[in-house]
């Protein structure tokens, strides 16, 4: 029998089986299309901003607030955000995500928000940073190959507090809403085991007594054509090959809502806010 104390919750971070068809999506690489994170970006503003509203109203924030978004994307808070506090400095690698980003930066005047072009697992806080920060986020962004250097870094960084928005149940969508064709996309059924909190059970395993509080909510992604739908979301399941596509292709005809010349896609999820206070 395991030893519940024995486990190596970072090793667990990088099963495979916690992903995809075995492999982590390089998120960088795919968001550097431009109608994919032109997508992206127009999904995050609809209803001004309303689904990163809930995130900043549920993080402790003033308006003199320093914060940190590590994988930034588009701006989907750091836009929103910035009306709200001193300064963000936003950590994007992907170039496809930045110029979304400085062009919501533009349009809007904004001049408090720095950008810093590199992976978290590549940033130098001494170099890279202009801290100090009260608080350190990552919204859906943690995917780094070292689940506990990035989380020792951001714990580091911090001088407040740290926030980290994940899924509640460490499925992603991809596998919970794919389910019924997953074997017919990769060969094989999808992992039926259900995984505990990693992030929590590392920070743990570190000294750090974090907070969790899950909700429940509806994600809506709206397309301009099942064409579009297609695309994305073959290259969030890494799909290769014109089988794959077909499969996919059938499944979104069937699944997705259309109203008003556009189509939506969506699915209900169980999602997560970890949290700490920094404690000196």
């Amino acid at each position: 029998m395991i030893d519940v104390y024995d486990i190596d919750w970072n090793l667990s971070w990088n099963d495979p089986r916690q992903f995809n068809s075995g492999n982590k999506a390089d998120c960088s690489n795919r968001w550097n299309d431009k109608e994919l994170c032109k997508n992206f970006d127009a999904a995050a503003k609809r209803d001004n901003y309303r689904n990163s509203m809930r995130r900043i109203e549920g993080m402790r924030l003033t308006e003199d607030s320093r914060v940190l978004d590590i994988g930034a994307g588009p701006g989907s808070i750091a836009i929103p955000l910035s009306k709200i506090v001193s300064h963000v400095t936003a950590v994007e690698p992907s170039e496809g995500m930045r110029q979304c980003l400085f062009d919501n930066m533009a349009e809007r005047s904004i001049s408090n928000i720095s950008v810093v072009p590199k992976t978290w697992q590549d940033v130098d806080i001494g170099k890279d940073l202009n801290g100090p920060y009260d608080v350190v986020f990552a919204s859906y962004s943690l995917g780094v190959p070292d689940l506990r250097e990035a989380l020792l870094k951001m714990n580091e960084v911090a001088e407040k507090y740290v926030y980290i928005f994940w899924f509640a149940d460490m499925i992603s969508h991809w596998k919970k809403f794919y389910k019924p064709i997953w074997k017919e996309l990769f060969g094989v059924p999808p992992v039926e085991k259900r995984c505990p909190n990693i992030i929590y059970n590392l920070l743990h395993q570190l000294g750090i007594y974090a907070n969790v509080e899950v909700t429940k909510s509806l994600n809506s992604t709206v397309y301009a054509s099942i064409d579009d739908a297609v695309k994305d979301q073959a290259q969030g399941l890494l799909l290769t090959d014109d089988s794959q596509f077909a499969v996919l292709r059938d499944f979104l005809s069937e699944k997705m809502r259309r109203e008003d010349g556009k189509y939506y896609l969506e699915n209900m999820s169980y999602q997560s806010k970890i949290w700490w206070e920094k404690d000196f």
